[in-house]
């Protein structure tokens, strides 16, 4: 689809209307990677067997052990891959940014006072993750999602979950702690770039710039703040890490 597709406002396409409102609801690629796991699975008494047959009782313990000792490091350092991701359409491309309708989302949100990005991660961080693991009037254990998202607003951060697929605002315990609130964000057009490496301001920095740049080439109108989207802990090596910045256009 060309670019000139998207300088003009308008009602966003009618792609979503298949999907119930206004619960968030997930995209099918996190079940199609537990999938491949378990698959892989089978790796560990193949393993096992093999090496029984070609070597020794001995060399088969070992051959297992190492396979499940890759398989375990692989799970933790893709975690996401297990983790449910709210759908969405890619409605096409544009240099490196694809750009994606996203239909109506139910989010948990606060807002951070800090001025320091690294810092704003770790407490927005602790304040939803505490919310979904159990810091609620019925004290619910809701399962985490991925992306966790990041913007500025008016010189102040914000932090957003975004809540399981299926679960609308109704469902959803309040929390305990004031500052963490529940909304439904509406459908948005977006234009995504996404990059490797480190949670740092610079290196978020660095791609925001690059983001607008072809945004702005682009000839596209854009809505709000930059956001930078994290599908990744911390503990996953640089290299592997997911991460995106995005803004609305219209």
């Amino acid at each position: 689809m060309e670019s000139s597709a998207y300088s003009s406002a308008g009602a966003l396409p009618s792609i979503f209307d298949r999907f119930p409102q206004p619960s968030t609801q997930g995209h099918p690629l996190a079940q199609q990677h537990r999938a491949m796991f378990r698959t892989a699975l089978l790796a560990i008494p193949f393993a096992t067997g093999l090496g029984w047959a070609l070597r020794s009782r001995r060399a088969g313990f070992v051959a297992g052990g190492l396979a499940t000792f890759a398989l375990g490091a692989l799970r933790w350092q893709m975690a996401r891959w297990f983790l449910p991701t709210p759908a969405y359409a890619v409605d096409g491309r544009i240099d490196a940014l694809e750009l994606r309708i996203y239909p109506v989302q139910v989010e948990a949100a606060t807002e951070l006072r800090v001025p320091i990005f690294e810092k704003a991660l770790d407490q927005g961080f602790t304040r939803l993750a505490s919310y979904i693991f159990g810091a609620n009037v019925i004290s619910e254990d809701i399962p985490m999602t991925t992306p966790v998202i990041i913007t500025m607003h008016g010189g102040r951060y914000e932090m957003v979950f975004v809540m399981p697929p299926g679960r609308p605002v109704a469902s959803l315990p309040q929390p305990d702690d004031p500052r963490v609130f529940l909304r439904e964000a509406p459908e948005r057009r977006l234009a995504v770039l996404p990059f490797r490496g480190r949670l740092t301001r610079e290196n978020v920095s660095r791609h925001e710039n690059r983001l607008l740049e072809v945004v702005l080439d682009a000839g596209l109108a854009t809505r709000g703040s930059v956001g930078f989207a994290a599908y990744d802990a911390p503990a996953t090596l640089p290299f592997l890490r997911r991460n995106e910045v995005w803004i609305e256009v219209t």
